[in-house]
């Protein structure tokens, strides 16, 4: 009976008109999530306000994607000790992003099996289909605002340059 509730619950969520579904823009409250990562650790977006977040959406099976995880790490190394949360989130199980991560190493807090968080971040087309390109880019700022959206090859110098422009912002508005 769960396992029934469950599917009409996410048969529901495709069926509603795409007027009615998530159409996120630059500027919007970027949609809260609470989840596990695949180390187990809780992460709260609404309690990482104050912090920059880059959330990536991501495949094991999207070439892509792969090929962006080099240039993501670098990312992640040269912005190691800022302000910078940075999630690569999947919707495939933790057993199959293991495997992939025991060849490719991916040094984001990785999230499995976010179908749902997926919902609230894709457009939809006229009929409420999913449109999400991978690998999909969200940045949001420390008041939890998205600043970036962006999908596809080779984004990560726009990328860094939005969020250090962000961490210097922080840093102007801190001082006295």
């Amino acid at each position: 009976m769960r396992s029934l509730l469950i599917v009409l619950t996410i048969l529901a969520a495709f069926a509603i008109p795409a007027e009615a579904q998530n159409h996120l823009k630059v500027g919007e409250q970027a949609p809260t999530f609470t989840t596990a990562s695949l180390d187990g650790k809780q992460f709260d977006l609404a309690g990482a306000r104050g912090k920059v977040v880059l959330v990536a959406f991501w495949s094991t099976r999207c070439a892509i994607c792969q090929s962006e995880i080099p240039k993501l790490n670098s990312l992640q190394a040269r912005l190691r000790d800022k302000n910078v949360e940075f999630l690569a989130l999947s919707m495939e199980p933790a057993n199959r992003i293991s495997t992939f991560l025991a060849k490719h190493r991916f040094d984001f807090r990785v999230i499995p099996e976010s179908f749902d968080i997926v919902l609230k971040y894709a457009d939809r087309d006229k009929e409420g289909n999913l449109e999400m390109g991978f690998p999909a880019y969200y940045l949001i700022d420390p008041q939890g605002n998205i600043v970036f959206k962006d999908s596809g090859w080779d984004r990560t110098v726009e990328l860094e340059a939005k969020i250090n422009s962000l961490l210097t912002r922080q840093l102007a508005s801190a001082r006295p």
